[in-house]
């Protein structure tokens, strides 16, 4: 979390922050440590009911430096009092608001918000950063197995990591879903939750999978909706081209926490992961820089597909290709580079002990190595 800390400081200096990412992935952690050797203030959390009761009645320290205020997105029109709180503070209080959901859509709401904010995505631990000094193979075998979300990737033992996991997916599924969504049958989206993993780093089929379900087609696309607005999944867009056989819509699907797909085959576990690393690098971009930055993957009527393609202004400027272990280059990456005149063109695999090497104009590459460039690195793919 310490990766984003210059520019969310320099941003409170003159705006409100919206910090959001998954449950347990450390912002109240870093806001704590806001308050606790930078500035004298509040925090105070929409699921205390105290701190609730404080909150509406804003009853807080308006002499303070900053004012945390944390799950306040489960407040009915938590947009407008946010507003009248910024519009009216006294002009030495920083706001810091943080949440569990997509606090970022107001970036695409047009709402009256537009120019007092600025926000961003706190994401779990990437393959860039190492708390335990572990070798790189020893840090993508731990990815894998346990995620990276901080509790699990520090726990002890793998029945402590296992505990936590299942605490984190009962407290999405039945307390945070029913927060924001009305849904009444939550026996149903368990279940659609759990047949959910049998996509991950694939493509997502609603129609496929509300067969497997037993519910309808809509139905399942918005319960989908609902679980990626609280960072259980994410979802990449096929990239749209001037191919003319580049026609797949179907959209392919990825899991916030590797560990939750843990008995998949190492090749999804392994594209999960690097899917991860890829969003976070993609969301730092844009929240830190104001890139406009595009993760996606390719697919054609002859089912030649990428894994992914990065995208910065539209235009593409990376390909990227996994595979367990290092292999000749990919038949449909090749195509695919001659295709788009694509630069910088990765095949990455899990063999950690081999140096990158270039063949074809293909860099063939081990993921820790890939990932090991700073995450501020603004092209990290060359």
């Amino acid at each position: 979390m310490r990766y984003l800390l210059d520019g969310l400081l320099k941003d409170l200096e003159k705006h409100m922050v919206l910090l959001s990412g998954p449950r347990q992935c450390g912002k109240t952690t870093l806001a704590k440590e806001l308050l606790a050797s930078r500035f004298q203030g509040d925090y105070l959390n929409w699921d205390q009911p105290k701190d609730r009761k404080r909150i509406l009645q804003q009853d807080w320290d308006e002499s303070g430096q900053l004012l945390v205020l944390d799950e306040i997105h489960k407040k009915k029109a938590w947009k407008n009092f946010i507003k009248g709180v910024f519009d009216t503070r006294p002009k030495n209080l920083r706001m810091l608001v943080t949440g569990s959901a997509r606090l970022e859509l107001f970036q695409k709401s047009g709402d009256s918000m537009f120019g007092r904010f600025r926000a961003w995505r706190l994401h779990p631990f990437c393959l860039a950063e190492d708390p335990l000094n572990l070798s790189p193979a020893e840090r993508l075998s731990r990815q894998l197995e346990r995620g990276a979300f901080p509790f699990p990737y520090l726990a002890e033992n793998e029945d402590e990591a296992q505990r936590w996991r299942n605490q984190r997916w009962n407290l999405l599924l039945r307390e945070d879903l029913r927060d924001l969504e009305s849904i009444k049958n939550l026996q149903e989206l368990e279940l659609m939750a759990e047949l959910l993993k049998n996509y991950a780093a694939g493509l997502l089929s609603y129609s496929n999978l509300a067969e497997d379900a037993e519910i309808g087609p809509k139905t399942v696309k918005a319960w989908v909706n609902a679980l990626e607005r609280l960072y259980l999944v994410f979802r990449i867009p096929p990239y749209s081209s001037t191919l003319k056989r580049s026609l797949s819509k179907t959209p392919k699907i990825y899991f916030m926490d590797s560990g939750d797909i843990r008995e998949r085959g190492m090749g999804e576990r392994l594209e999960n992961l690097v899917a991860l690393n890829l969003l976070k690098r993609v969301h730092f971009l844009e929240d830190a820089f104001g890139e406009r930055m595009g993760l996606g993957y390719i697919r054609d009527r002859e089912k030649r597909e990428v894994d992914f393609i990065i995208t910065r202004n539209r235009r593409p400027v990376a390909l990227i290709e996994v595979k367990t272990s290092r292999q000749a280059a990919d038949s449909s990456l090749l195509y695919f580079k001659e295709r788009l005149g694509v630069e910088h063109v990765i095949q990455l695999d899990a063999e950690t002990q081999q140096k990158a090497v270039t063949k074809a104009g293909v860099r063939h590459c081990s993921v820790p190595h890939f990932f090991s460039r700073p995450l501020g690195d603004r092209a990290f793919w060359e």
